[in-house]
């Protein structure tokens, strides 16, 4: 056991006891809840990996908690609208908001007038981490990351990547690219990433950060090439595609993360009550295998650990972000 488990071990054992010492809340927030059907906010349009996790969780919950569990969308504004919504919800664990890295790691480092800030929320349960692939249109001459640096770096302002948008993830992520390897690759916004896709597919930009589970089927049939994955390790769905860090790039590592959020007043007891009934959810084998097959893994976390999560991608993200000065207000 090295010293990090060490040393969240004993933050788990200090926090559990800390908890068993507060005074007792009203019975309703102990032993009643939930005696009323849960909703669960997506800040995105129906059909997005976001509303494919909240509703995959949200079917089994209702299981366990023994009450329906209903998802709303509402999209709009880069998240911000389902963000608000739940935000200004009556803290008792009845509403609740599945947010993402755009939400509470890099929403408030891009506006300055953002209606709500990462303290109004307690963390319930991270439900998933998905990483970035890098793919390329064929005609791209390299078979991977190392290959596309030195690449890149002989051919300046050659390549270019699709990108859907300032401040979005595929921007997000391209940018940690050209820091990390010292590379001219050009950005081209695209308004969505069916007309992304396209133009990559056709040649028209030869470069593009997906989703492993969009972009794996593109890469087994050979339209694409998988350059490099931005995970710790290969995805059991992209095996032949290597890590950066397996290509020398080990700080090229990033992730999207998913997870159930409610308004910060919520009692302790209750937050503790949603986190192990989604817990149970995640650890069931069929949840595990549909978000494997979107290339996604459920690590579970505490609800402590999950908020330590949000607040490490932001940082990592600032570093990103800062010298850009991206500002979408």
């Amino acid at each position: 056991m090295n010293l990090r488990t060490v040393r969240r071990s004993l933050i788990a054992a200090f926090a559990a006891a800390a908890a068993a010492a507060l005074p007792s809340l009203p019975a309703q927030a102990q032993s009643g809840f939930p005696n009323k059907p849960l909703k669960i906010v997506v800040p995105y349009a129906p059909g997005g990996f976001t509303d494919i996790v909240a509703r995959l969780v949200a079917e089994r919950l209702a299981d366990t908690l023994k009450q329906p569990v209903l998802v709303e969308n509402k999209p709009g504004a880069s998240t911000i609208l389902g963000a608000e919504a739940v935000a200004r919800a009556a803290p008792d664990g009845y509403t609740l908001l599945m947010a993402t890295t755009t939400t509470l790691s890099t929403n408030p480092l891009m506006f300055r007038k953002l209606p709500y800030k990462v303290a109004d929320f307690a963390p319930v349960a991270l439900t998933g981490l998905t990483p970035f692939v890098l793919v390329a249109h064929p005609s791209v001459p390299v078979s991977d990351a190392a290959g596309l640096v030195a690449y890149a770096r002989a051919n300046p302002g050659k390549l270019n990547y699709a990108m859907l948008g300032p401040g979005s993830s595929t921007h997000l992520v391209d940018e940690m690219l050209r820091s990390q390897a010292k590379v001219d690759i050009r950005d081209v916004p695209y308004k969505g990433s069916g007309p992304a896709n396209a133009d990559l597919l056709a040649g028209h930009v030869q470069l593009n950060f997906d989703a492993v589970s969009t972009a794996a089927p593109r890469i087994r049939s050979g339209q694409l090439k998988g350059l490099g994955i931005t995970a710790e390790a290969r995805s059991p769905l992209l095996p032949q595609v290597p890590t950066f860090k397996e290509s020398g790039l080990p700080q090229m590592v990033a992730y999207s993360w998913y997870g159930l959020l409610a308004p910060a007043a919520t009692p302790p007891q209750v937050v503790e009550r949603l986190h192990q009934a989604v817990r149970e959810v995640l650890a069931l084998p069929e949840v595990q295998a549909q978000l494997a097959a979107n290339g996604a893994t459920p690590p579970l976390l505490s609800a402590r650990q999950f908020g330590e999560l949000i607040d490490e991608h932001a940082r990592i993200w600032e570093r990103i972000v800062k010298p850009l000065n991206i500002q979408l207000d």
